[in-house]
């Protein structure tokens, strides 16, 4: 499958150090890129912060509880539970 080219636009911002140290953690177990587990980060809360948007805010609670099964979900399929310190809830 030939991907589309998507235009980008370098950006650049202040991180807190711990939290850089998490996400290093978490591409490393992903095998991913650090800047593509944060471009999929931001794309998916800039999706679900649209989405609250269009809805209200009972919906919006609805969503928060729906994120929450699906992210507790894949967890459960995720063989590792640790990263080099990071726990990872289950």
């Amino acid at each position: 499958m030939v991907r589309a080219k998507v235009e980008t636009k370098k950006i650049s911002f202040d991180c807190p150090v711990e939290l850089l140290e998490k996400i290093d953690q978490l591409a490393e177990f992903g095998d991913i890129p650090r800047q593509k587990l944060i471009t999929n980060v931001l794309e998916v809360g800039v999706e679900y912060l649209d989405a609250t948007q269009k809805v209200g805010i009972l919906h919006f609670a609805l969503l928060l509880r729906d994120l929450g099964e699906y992210m507790n979900k894949h967890a459960e399929k995720m063989k590792k539970t640790e990263i080099k310190g990071l726990s990872i809830p289950t």
